[in-house]
């Protein structure tokens, strides 16, 4: 969706996902050409963006992208609806990681969204699976993104703007 919005050319989004080291379960294997099979991991099923060789920062480079991601942990953040104004003002996406459970009510591991807008206390999240919006409580996404981040899963916000 960011390179997308940004009229980047880029792969499908299986191999920037295969890049960004995502593992499936085995039973979920056949939905994909190109995968890799493990156990669950610690963090959960999904990319391994917080290893080095995962990172968006890692994609960017190798794809010759002109654009960084840079990692905020929610609760080092003095006001959070100001800092998702003003990156969304300077045109920059923010990505909000937490805990899928903690935020919706099921399925307990990490997940990642995009923040579209803010308002006094909701945002909008677009999924990137399906790109459906859906509104949400503002500190109720803060308290997943911190539960998610105190394993140092990189809950919080990873926020991608030019270099």
């Amino acid at each position: 969706m960011i390179l997308n919005r940004r009229k980047i050319k880029h792969t499908s989004q299986e191999e920037v996902g295969y890049d960004l080291g995502l593992i499936v379960p085995k039973k979920e294997a056949h939905f994909f050409t190109k995968v890799r099979i493990s156990k669950k991991p610690v963090a959960g099923y999904g990319t391994q963006a917080s290893k080095k060789k995962y990172s968006i920062n890692h994609y960017f480079l190798k794809n010759k992208i002109n654009l960084k991601e840079k990692y905020y942990p929610a609760e080092k953040i003095k006001n959070i609806k100001k800092f998702i104004k003003k990156n969304l003002k300077n045109d920059n996406d923010i990505v909000a990681c937490f805990n899928n459970k903690i935020l919706y009510g099921k399925g307990d591991y990490g997940h990642v969204s995009l923040i579209e807008t803010i308002n006094a206390e909701t945002a909008t999240l677009a999924e990137p699976q399906n790109a459906k919006r859906k509104r949400v409580i503002l500190p109720k996404l803060i308290k997943a993104m911190i539960y998610h981040g105190r394993n140092k899963n990189r809950g919080g916000f990873w926020v991608i703007s030019e270099k």
